[in-house]
């Protein structure tokens, strides 16, 4: 019996001596899990010295940039406090993740398409590829309503609540990592509209199944909120949350346009 009576795929040897199967989608080829692996792990690789290079490329322009946020959100009054010898160091450090990760994330991505690039279909090349900018966009647009929406509120709350009881004084490593992690943040969960597209194109979600469970979503985002900013007013976790609800409609609108 043919492989068109039985519904399989036959497979045919190229010229490599490995099998092809004529699945539709040009160049691909059967290989060992293992070698997947291998290739994965080579591409994280690069996107990993890839994020070490950008801090280090940034980290020369840190303190500048630290005494700009300093001066936007807290004030020219507030006098910066280190309580360790290393701690404006790792401050600084931290500062630049945010560059590093603005330009490692698309490299993700694009890394990540050519790991799936062989067993694409050419609409989903051509998806992937739009995907790469898009991501530096979205991470863009995330550190922008977190810098210019969500730290000053958060700040401005902060210092008001405390200045009544107490004299704030400012560790210079928990402001600049209260400031990361907003910005950082923001920039990553803005790449939810992408991952999710993804999940589905690539049948690891369903559609119908993200649009029934609205209620579990939302609690998550909701739980996701709280954890990433720290805010004791809960304002910039409502911004969060609501922000985040926005992006996953606007995930499901993106899986029915694609």
């Amino acid at each position: 019996m043919d492989s068109q009576q039985t519904g399989n795929v036959a497979p045919s040897t190229n010229a490599s001596g490995k099998n092809s199967y004529a699945s539709g989608v040009p160049g691909d080829v059967e290989e060992p899990v293992m070698a997947h692996l291998f290739e994965l792990r080579d591409r994280l690789a690069i996107v990993l010295i890839w994020l070490v290079v950008g801090i280090i490329i940034s980290f020369p322009f840190s303190a500048r940039g630290m005494l700009l946020l300093w001066k936007e959100f807290i004030g020219p009054g507030m006098i910066m406090s280190a309580y360790s010898p290393l701690e404006w160091t790792l401050a600084r450090l931290k500062l630049c993740l945010i560059f590093a990760l603005a330009i490692s994330i698309p490299l993700f991505f694009y890394e990540l398409y050519r790991f799936a690039a062989k067993g694409l279909y050419p609409n989903e090349r051509r998806f992937f590829i739009k995907v790469i900018p898009a991501s530096f966009l979205l991470f863009m647009l995330g550190t922008a309503i977190g810098y210019f929406l969500v730290l000053p509120v958060m700040f401005r709350y902060i210092l008001f609540y405390s200045g009544d009881m107490a004299t704030a004084q400012l560790s210079v490593q928990n402001t600049v990592s209260a400031v990361t992690t907003i910005l950082a943040g923001f920039g990553v969960v803005f790449q939810l509209p992408l991952l999710v597209v993804f999940a589905v194109k690539m049948g690891l979600v369903q559609y119908q199944t993200l649009k029934k469970q609205r209620i579990l979503v939302y609690s998550a985002i909701l739980a996701f909120s709280l954890f990433i900013t720290p805010d004791p007013t809960f304002i910039a976790q409502i911004v969060v949350a609501i922000l985040l609800a926005v992006l996953f409609e606007f995930s499901l609108l993106l899986v029915r346009l694609f």
